[in-house]
């Protein structure tokens, strides 16, 4: 890429943001992938070394997960970072984070079966945090900003996807509490308790402009 243009895509303002990308703040990530078999590919971050393959069903070998699983994957741990960072920024007392996520994606896409977005076209994000702040305001600024800087949830926002956000601030979390909580929402069988009778305070999309919450409507 002509370094001209390189200096125009590092200077775009995203509209949702107020400032634009400096090349001086940035770090450059960097991933080998090599192709090792039909629809399996072995992956190497660092010093780190991994497998995405697909289901039998799809033409793969099942030895690892499917491209899109890890790309929720990095969603579910990108937002747990933001939290925990975000938490000890502001000695927001924080004993527990538990994420659960349901998403579709029309397979036609990528098969060339159809003119369809090819990647998920609505996804729920359940988090459950454990704290014992009690002030809806402050819950509801934290869930804002969390969302705000997590880089995994603005690239969802930004690529057309109906995307829900769910929090759910409790005094004392439990297992399995985020899957029945997404399970519930989406109208699926829920296995263990989605009472959570600990609950402090839910919130759903906190960083969610006008358009965007007219979009999940």
């Amino acid at each position: 890429m002509p370094k001209a243009a390189s200096s125009a895509q590092e200077n775009r303002l995203n509209p949702r943001y107020t400032e634009a990308p400096l090349r001086t703040s940035s770090k450059t990530l960097r991933v080998a992938g090599t192709w090792t078999g039909p629809v399996r590919t072995e992956l190497t971050v660092r010093d780190f070394s991994f497998v995405s393959d697909q289901p039998v069903v799809r033409g793969g070998s099942d030895q690892g997960p499917a491209p899109m699983e890890y790309l929720i994957g990095g969603v579910s741990s990108c937002i747990a970072v933001a939290v925990e960072q975000l938490a000890h920024r502001r000695a927001l007392p924080l004993t527990d984070i538990s994420t659960y996520t349901l998403a579709r994606q029309d397979t036609r896409g990528l098969a060339g079966q159809a003119d369809v977005q090819p990647y998920f076209y609505v996804y729920r994000l359940q988090l459950v945090v454990e704290t014992s702040e009690q002030d809806s305001s402050v819950l509801t600024d934290f869930a804002q900003w969390a969302e705000h800087i997590c880089p995994a949830i603005n690239l969802l926002r930004d690529a057309h996807i109906d995307l829900e956000v769910a929090w759910a601030f409790v005094h004392k979390n439990s297992h399995g509490l985020a899957e029945a909580l997404a399970n519930r929402a989406w109208g699926y069988e829920v296995d263990g308790d989605a009472s959570h009778g600990d609950l402090i305070f839910e919130v759903l999309n906190a960083d969610a402009t006008p358009d965007l919450v007219e979009m999940g409507s």
